[in-house]
């Protein structure tokens, strides 16, 4: 496996908390070096189904694949080596440095008590420069902002080198400068990439492919002009929505009803005038990746 050959498939994924099903039967793929997006409601089921990628969650039953390979027979460290996170939950404060956060990143290919070498500090040096973060290497992780350790544990899982990146909700916290020079380093570095995002227009901008979650199923999977039609967006969203071509790169650009929700006053007129019913668009579950019109 190596860096853009690797495809993720997640075959009839289930996961419980407490005996209660979290995601159900989820099928989708993440394509060779391609951004592929989560997308739902809060409690859908994306991020339980990522942690589950990145081995924080063991599921019930389905299996994720790394280009055929069970993700679960692999060691630890040889997983880590292929596949690296940004989750939501950042765990407790680190008492390090910046740069000791983001050579944490370097321990998957590391043996036992082995010091750092020149391979690493380059790739260490390289992540913090990629994220904006080169000046901030000798401060205390603890003494950073929300956006500022974000892009530090970022540039951690860059510095892991992985076939896969895993990105929950990595937005979070940053301005709107750094949202946009993510995005943008995202689309640039062509890894094989899973990230959910709550920003629609977002999504719709830097994913190659949605998949669109509910209840922890997957109902809808595409490029996202297909995928983000105002008929879906109501029933799962709960919105009232059009989309549009963006002014400026031609993406689509979804513009809300700020006034009224889609089963609010007016909300069922304007089901009834979408276009297109709620269901999986052409690019259907088990279907080859496409690529959103630019």
């Amino acid at each position: 496996m190596g860096e853009y050959t690797v495809r993720v498939d997640i075959e009839d994924l289930h996961v419980a908390y407490t005996g209660r099903t979290v995601v159900a039967g989820a099928r989708l793929i993440a394509a060779e070096g391609e951004i592929t997006g989560l997308v739902g409601p809060n409690g859908s089921g994306k991020s339980t189904l990522l942690r589950t990628v990145y081995r924080h969650l063991k599921p019930v039953a389905g299996r994720v694949l790394l280009s055929g390979t069970d993700l679960r027979r692999l060691a630890p460290a040889e997983a880590a080596r292929h596949v690296a996170a940004l989750p939501q939950e950042r765990g407790g404060d680190f008492e390090l440095t910046v740069r000791e956060v983001v050579a944490m990143g370097r321990t998957p290919y590391k043996r036992a008590f082995a010091g750092e070498d020149a391979t690493d500090r380059d790739v260490v040096a390289r992540a913090l420069a990629d994220v904006g973060m080169a000046q901030y290497a000798g401060r205390r992780f603890t003494e950073l902002s929300g956006g500022e350790r974000q892009r530090v544990l970022l540039a951690r899982a860059f510095a892991q080198q992985p076939d896969v990146l895993v990105l929950d909700e990595p937005t979070n916290h940053l301005d709107i400068r750094h949202q946009v020079e993510l995005l943008a380093m995202l689309r640039t570095r062509r890894r094989t990439t899973l990230v959910s995002l709550h920003d629609l227009n977002a999504a719709a901008s830097v994913c190659d492919r949605l998949h669109v979650l509910h209840d922890g199923r997957v109902v809808a999977s595409g490029p996202p002009r297909e995928v983000l039609r105002p008929a879906l967006l109501a029933e799962v969203f709960g919105v009232r929505a059009t989309v549009v071509d963006h002014p400026l790169t031609g993406d689509p650009l979804i513009a809300f009803d700020h006034r009224a929700p889609a089963d609010g006053p007016g909300g069922s007129a304007a089901a009834a005038e979408a276009h297109t019913p709620m269901s999986a668009p052409s690019g259907v579950l088990g279907a080859g990746p496409g690529r959103s019109p630019r």
